[in-house]
């Protein structure tokens, strides 16, 4: 009987951490990771570990049927337990909403083994940017202001958008959570590094809690979480306005989460976000009175907890500080951008012309397709160079006078 793993690490994210680059960089290097007796769930075939959150949860995705959900959490933990590896992972943001019961349930699912539970951290400043942007492109139409405002207000935290926010975002409510079912030692707390650091930091830190060495990730994942700008952030906001919940959660996620936001993070430069000065203040005393209740409680710290504190840049945006003329050439872009995505689409998927011509045809077919393409290519090359426009004016006047002449021919 093969024996369960006897060190489990659960990783809880907090949202908008690192965690997607983490979670990418796991992923696509699951081989290695195993190679270094870790099991770490999600290859093809494979339970996935976003899925099992959810129906730990309960949650579903809008208009998907219960049963694409049902007995993933179990699928997991027997996954997990019966994988013959010493030391297993997982690693998925939406732990850090477990209730206690939800906590107790995934500490329980591992009896054999001794539980960490990893939390990822980052500066307040950059973190309800972030969170706004994400709000976005999962469907929400706040306005920056409207979000800042309600995350400010201690008295308004249990509703939207205050309440998804804290509930993901209270690191230190959330480490008392775990610390509910694990011992405070083994509940390590890893900070982001500063803005500007190299990414492998982060990895290196993370993956020195887990007791992974680094270096041997090698291989690079094709795709991370996407940042896009100001001005596109905002023609999301208002497409979605526009959408008015039309779009089902899958439909949405494919045609605006996973074409749109992608191409606009590609091809729209982006500015530095950060909070204004009105709001820096209380950023700054929330990240305070975080830091002092991590110190208090006394919680292994990979890294340091004064990046915890915002930076605050002087070329920085405001979230809502863009112009009509950028909102307009954004909008544009976006539009392009979809028909693009659109076209390519549909010319990969579409079935090749039947051709049934005889070898004859076929031959002079393709004599006059070149002629035709080399014709254009010369039109193309007028358009730039004067040199090309005097001969291509010389063969168009030549042709002029060739149907003179068999104009007069015909009439005569």
């Amino acid at each position: 009987m093969t024996a369960p793993p006897n060190t489990v690490y659960i990783h809880i994210g907090l949202h908008k951490t690192g965690t997607t680059y983490l979670q990418n960089m796991l992923r696509v290097n699951r081989e290695e990771v195993r190679r270094q007796q870790i099991e770490f769930t999600g290859g093809p075939g494979e339970p996935s570990q976003k899925a099992a959150v959810w129906d730990l949860h309960g949650r579903r995705l809008r208009d998907v049927d219960d049963r694409f959900y049902a007995g993933k959490w179990d699928s997991l933990v027997e996954h997990i337990n019966s994988s013959g590896l010493p030391r297993a992972l997982i690693s998925e943001e939406r732990l850090a909403l477990s209730t206690l019961k939800q906590a107790r349930r995934v500490v329980d699912a591992f009896p054999a083994a001794e539980i960490h539970v990893v939390a990822t951290a980052r500066d307040l400043g950059r973190v309800a940017v972030s969170a706004w942007q994400e709000e976005i492109k999962s469907n929400s139409v706040w306005t920056w202001q409207e979000f800042v405002t309600s995350i400010k207000d201690t008295d308004g935290f249990a509703k939207n958008p205050a309440r998804n926010f804290w509930l993901r975002q209270d690191l230190p409510t959330i480490c008392e959570t775990w610390e509910s079912v694990v011992p405070s030692e083994r509940l390590h707390v890893v900070t982001v590094p500063l803005a500007g650091s190299p990414p492998e930091v982060l990895l290196e830190r993370f993956c020195s809690v887990i007791g992974i060495d680094a270096s041997a990730l090698t291989e690079q994942p094709a795709w991370t979480n996407e940042t896009v700008g100001v001005p596109a952030t905002e023609v999301i906001r208002r497409v979605n306005e526009r959408l008015a919940g039309s779009l089902n959660q899958r439909q949405y996620d494919r045609v605006v989460k996973g074409t749109l936001v992608p191409l606009m993070a590609r091809r729209i430069e982006r500015a530095l976000f950060s909070l204004s000065e009105a709001d820096r203040e209380w950023a700054d005393d929330r990240a305070a009175s975080t830091i002092a209740a991590l110190k208090d409680r006394g919680y292994p710290i990979v890294g340091d907890l004064e990046e915890l504190r915002p930076r605050w840049h002087k070329d920085s945006r405001r979230p809502d500080d863009l112009t009509t003329d950028e909102l307009l050439d954004t909008s544009l872009e976006a539009l392009a951008l979809l028909a693009e995505a659109h076209a390519t689409s549909w010319w990969v998927r579409k079935r090749p012309d039947n051709d049934e011509t005889d070898a004859s045809e076929s031959l002079g077919s393709k004599v006059r397709a070149t002629v035709f393409r080399t014709q254009s290519k010369g039109a193309d090359l007028a358009d730039r160079n004067p040199v090309a426009a005097k001969a291509l004016g010389a063969v168009l006047k030549s042709r002029q006078r060739a149907r003179l002449k068999a104009r007069d021919r015909f009439k005569s």
